[in-house]
């Protein structure tokens, strides 16, 4: 078990991953947001690998196995692929969380790192470096925003309420499937779609919004947002949870907010 000293050494090399990863998303835009996927709703670019390599070289530093979007599992030594099949200590990596917005140059793209053991989240680290902002959560110690403390919104009334949301690639589009989504998100006094789900958690934990809910998400792209929120002083919860490379239902609030499952629409 990763004691509280040896998880506050982590939550650095995280933060210094995600910070080095961010430099040269920043800097680097016009060369790496060069399209290398795009099958249907589908987007990869460049970037993707490049931010997943520098990322990947430096938390490999701490011996424990990682699990990327782009890569899946990685484990250098025997010895971590056992930790990994052990649900033991684990990154869990998104090295661009927003890829068709950095691509568009829409400013709302970010990086994302957590560690977790089993699935109890130790730390998250997201880094917005358009807007050189660091959303960082230690479990059992706080929350920061480039390190001030950070805490959810007081809203407690559904018809006051902003929730962000999203639209995972793999999701239902039909008629209906919209129809419903209007149906349970209309009591909220307002509602926003970023496209970066680990930026939409970060702002439930800073208060910038009040909820967020997303249906089929892939968990690397909550994974550190999750954390960040609950060492906020949130909740959530995740449904089908199953492996690093779940598709799963998340609800996550204030903690004012009772956020029912699969009706959002009924808070407050």
């Amino acid at each position: 078990m990763i004691t509280p000293k040896r998880a506050g050494q982590l939550l650095h090399l995280a933060e210094s991953a995600a910070l080095l990863a961010g430099a040269q998303l920043r800097s680097r835009r016009g060369e790496w947001r060069e399209m290398t996927v795009s099958a249907g709703r589908d987007v990869k670019i460049a970037a993707d690998r490049n931010s997943e390599a520098l990322i990947v070289a430096r938390l490999s530093e701490s011996g424990i196995p990682l699990y990327s979007e782009e890569a899946g599992a990685i484990a250098a030594k025997p010895a971590a692929r056992r930790a990994t099949q052990a649900a033991g200590p684990l990154w869990i990596i998104d090295p661009l969380d927003g890829s068709l917005n950095y691509h568009q140059g829409i400013p709302l793209c970010c990086v994302s790192v957590a560690l977790y053991e089993g699935p109890r989240p130790v730390l998250g680290v997201v880094y917005d470096f358009n807007h050189d902002e660091m959303f960082c959560g230690l479990a059992g110690r706080g929350a920061w925003l480039n390190h001030g403390p950070i805490e959810p919104s007081r809203t407690d009334l559904v018809s006051r309420a902003v929730l962000a949301t999203g639209f995972p690639v793999r999701g239902d589009f039909s008629t209906d499937a919209v129809g419903r989504f209007v149906a349970e998100v209309q009591g909220f006094r307002k509602v926003r779609l970023l496209g970066s789900a680990a930026l939409s958690l970060c702002y439930v934990a800073c208060g910038r919004v009040d909820a967020y809910r997303e249906d089929g998400i892939r968990f690397w792209d909550v994974a550190a947002g999750l954390a960040i929120v609950e060492a906020a002083g949130g909740l959530v919860s995740v449904e089908k949870m199953e492996s690093p490379a779940s598709a799963v239902d998340v609800l996550a609030a204030n903690g004012r907010l009772a956020i029912p499952p699969q009706s959002p629409a009924t808070i407050g």
